[in-house]
């Protein structure tokens, strides 16, 4: 009888050792770039840099049949030692129920962001070639409650909506931020999409809005002393991959945005005495498209990109950015790869140094 407690007991602490380990998971993404104008100033620079390089553990367990307790913790760090690493990225705990939905707490890229998938964003997370330098809405949010069906529950459609709370003292009014009054309750910020997936058509699509969430606005962010202004936005982005078509290899994407504050009371004051300086009409609006293409019967990956924003204000000009960028990549198999880029953004509202160029040579590995 002895034995077969044993027996048990060891089986029970194994299957619960089992259960509790979680998946330890990782990026490093290295480039040697040279950059010229560096910063839109006259001078150029060679560097090292850790595109977004990461570390993190996830999880997802058992419950019941049914239901299943998933978890996330994510952090940043510096391949190229420059920084602190460990800086927060997404983490979360939830629930998920499977083949229906999953509801998760915590800090995570809003569903706006995450509306551009790799076909849009074909270059994220690259230092100069990221879409973040040209257009709003590129977030992660924190203190939020997030909410998301399967995928496979309405045949590739799916919902997603998250609820912001912002936690702050009543006494706190944020109309020169763009959100009249307190940020105190639940819902202060909402981010929500609806995608589609469909990859017997290689069709894949999202609408995706944005309500009183921080956003920053590039073309006058040194105005706005790097303040993120609490805007309403909608985003519609859509891929194709021509494979069903005949050409194997070739996927298309699109993407087109508008944002602006949810109130139009943005100001910022400055000087002694106070200086206020109203942001009436703040807008941006942004589109781009993309391609990108394996040559057949070979690791090699072709990319190119071009995202445009114009961001109006009342009474002054509008100011365009342009984002222009091509690469390869070299696959040794999934989880890396070599490759190269040439990129420049563009500023039309500066006298000189209007344009920073970049050229890379990189190295990431997933693990």
């Amino acid at each position: 009888m002895k034995k077969v407690l044993l027996a048990a007991a060891i089986a029970t602490l194994s299957l619960n050792a089992a259960q509790a380990a979680p998946t330890l998971y990782g990026k490093l993404n290295v480039t040697l770039d040279q950059i010229d104008k560096n910063g839109f100033k006259d001078e150029s620079v060679t560097k090292v840099n850790s595109n977004a390089s990461r570390i993190g553990v996830k999880g997802e367990e058992k419950l019941t049949d049914k239901l299943s307790a998933v978890y996330l913790a994510e952090w940043q760090v510096n391949t190229d030692g420059d920084g602190t690493d460990l800086g927060m990225r997404n983490r979360f705990i939830g629930i998920k129920s499977d083949g229906i939905a999953t509801l998760k707490i915590g800090q995570f890229d809003s569903y706006f962001k995450t509306a551009a998938g790799n076909n849009q964003d074909i270059f994220n997370d690259h230092n100069e070639l990221d879409m973040t330098a040209v257009v709003a809405g590129e977030d992660r949010l924190k203190n939020v409650i997030g909410f998301e069906t399967d995928k496979k529950l309405l045949a590739g459609l799916a919902f997603n909506i998250m609820f912001q709370q912002g936690e702050e003292s009543s006494a706190l009014k944020n109309d020169a931020k763009g959100q009249k009054g307190s940020r105190d309750s639940f819902g202060d910020g909402i981010s929500t999409s609806l995608t589609y997936d469909n990859k017997d058509y290689g069709l894949a699509a999202a609408v995706a809005g944005n309500f009183g969430v921080a956003s920053k606005y590039n073309a006058y962010s040194s105005e706005l002393g790097g303040n993120t202004i609490y805007s309403d936005a909608v985003r519609v982005t859509g891929s194709l991959d021509l494979k069903p078509a005949g050409l194997d290899g070739l996927v298309l994407g699109a993407l087109w945005q508008t944002a602006k504050p949810t109130d139009d009371t943005v100001t910022t004051t400055s000087g002694t005495p106070a200086t206020v300086t109203a942001f009436k009409g703040l807008k941006e609006n942004a589109y781009g498209v993309t391609a990108a293409y394996v040559i057949p019967s070979t690791p090699v990956k072709l990319k190119a990109e071009y995202i445009s924003s114009t961001t109006e204000l009342n009474g002054r000009d509008d100011r365009k950015q342009d984002l222009y960028g091509i690469g390869a990549d070299y696959n040794i198999n999934k989880q890396a790869r070599f490759y190269g880029v040439v990129g420049q953004q563009k500023r039309d509202w500066l006298v000189k140094d209007d344009k920073k160029t970049v050229i890379g040579l990189g190295m990431e590995y997933n693990f």
